[in-house]
């Protein structure tokens, strides 16, 4: 249980909040590449960490991230014209290129020599990847940007996709962090065994066998670490290595511990803020050696991907119409009644008596440790800036490389000399 005071810092992060200067402290995903797809395309609307912007694509393709409104009269620049190395605002023509910069005033006398002197908000932004990045943070401290494998790929070798959640972030960066949910919120109902009992996922066997709470975490520079043992028949027990990294980041899984070899995946999730009460779900699944097979993105669009309303990026199915639950499906097929995996999700976290959790409330137990370690993890680094101590994180690309994994260990390993073991292996050294 957290105090309100920490509560607060954790989910507010608009400009000058202490989680939200901690937030701009590292790039930042914003929108989806293909919400600005080619030069001098339509500009798109971007809302985040409480800040509203606009999106675009110079005729040269360089992307602008800038303050969503004309700096003369505030007018939306959503509805300009992107042409000739800039937007031109609709209402009286003032044109800003990909930096912020005026450059260009119609028809008065004093334009050309007032014109420099205008200049809008505006954050450097980055095409990797298949999203659109940001640094939102101090000029002087803004880090290389991060080494994500899925960054220096071809858009041929993976897939992004993008939702929005009407919810504070932490609650569905939480919901993300919890291994215990999967036993009913994703599971399926078994009545070949005398039912009805359940499975999890599209798997056979118990579900009681199934899920395992983490054995040890621990902290580290990046976030945090955490060890799952998996007991077997076996002289050996198959221990699963798992990473958050602050603030944000879902590392993906090590390829050779995914898709048996037909697909080698890895994948990666992040929960950015929209604004205090809703967040968007960004997601990029990607083959390190190949172009994904057509089979998987069908397979993968069917489970994974909600269908959205045209023109948004909002499920169909959403908290207005109960995500359009099936009562039937759930006495007889699986626990929620959702055949939709992440709205299976969002239903849950959504509505926690509020878009923002009122934390102070809970009563938490051993199955909520992960999220206990990061909600701490996070309260420090916003409070260690807040007195000027400035996070290293960002300023290590190398670490954003680090993945999850899975080792063999003799029977009787304590689970932390496994993990720190591991770790060893798998963060780089400074």
């Amino acid at each position: 249980m957290l105090t309100q005071e920490e509560n607060e810092l954790l989910t507010r992060t608009g400009p000058g909040t202490p989680m939200g200067e901690f937030f701009r402290r590292f790039w930042t995903p914003v929108m989806l590449s293909e919400e600005i797809p080619e030069p001098d395309c339509t500009p798109a609307r971007v809302r985040v960490l409480n800040e509203d912007l606009i999106g675009f694509r110079d005729t040269d393709g360089n992307v602008g991230l800038i303050d969503a409104y004309c700096a003369h009269r505030f007018s939306p620049l959503f509805f300009g014209m992107n042409e000739e190395s800039g937007l031109r605002c609709l209402y009286h023509g003032w044109k800003y290129d990909y930096t912020g910069q005026c450059v260009d005033i119609p028809f008065i006398p004093e334009g050309e020599s007032f014109k420099s002197k205008v200049k809008l908000k505006s954050y450097p932004a980055l095409d990797k990847g298949g999203f659109i990045w940001a640094y939102m943070g101090p000029p002087e401290l803004q880090p290389p940007f991060p080494d994500f494998d899925f960054a220096a790929i071809p858009e041929s070798h993976r897939e992004n996709w993008k939702i929005v959640c009407e919810c504070n972030w932490m609650q569905s960066m939480e919901g993300q962090n919890d291994p215990s949910h999967l036993y009913f919120t994703h599971g399926f109902r078994d009545i070949t065994d005398g039912g009805p009992g359940v499975q999890m996922g599209l798997n056979s066997g118990s579900a009681l066998s199934r899920v395992r709470l983490p054995s040890a975490v621990v902290d580290t520079e990046f976030g945090i670490s955490f060890a799952t043992v998996w007991n077997n028949e076996e002289e050996e027990q198959r221990v699963s290595i798992d990473h958050f990294i602050i603030p944000n980041f879902d590392p993906s899984p090590s390829y050779n511990n995914l898709g048996g070899g037909k697909f080698p995946l890895g994948y990666q999730r992040m929960r950015v803020p929209i604004d205090d009460l809703n967040c968007m779900v960004l997601r990029v699944r990607w083959n390190p050696y190949e172009p994904l097979l057509e089979e998987f993105r069908e397979a993968h669009n069917a489970w994974l991907v909600p269908e959205k309303l045209p023109g948004t990026y909002k499920p169909v199915a959403n908290k207005s119409n109960d995500y359009l639950v099936d009562r039937e499906m759930q006495r007889g097929y699986n626990y929620s009644g959702i055949n939709n995996f992440p709205l299976q999700d969002i239903c849950q976290i959504e509505d926690q008596g509020g878009p923002i959790m009122d934390r102070t409330r809970e009563r938490l137990t051993s199955q909520d440790t992960l999220n206990i370690h990061i909600r701490h993890q996070l309260i420090k680094a916003a409070r260690d800036l807040q007195e000027g101590q400035e996070p290293a994180a960002p300023h290590r690309p190398e670490l954003f490389k680090v993945r999850r994994s899975t080792v063999q260990a003799a029977k009787g390993t304590p689970a932390m000399q496994v993990l720190q073991e591991a770790l060893k292996e798998l963060v780089p050294a400074e």
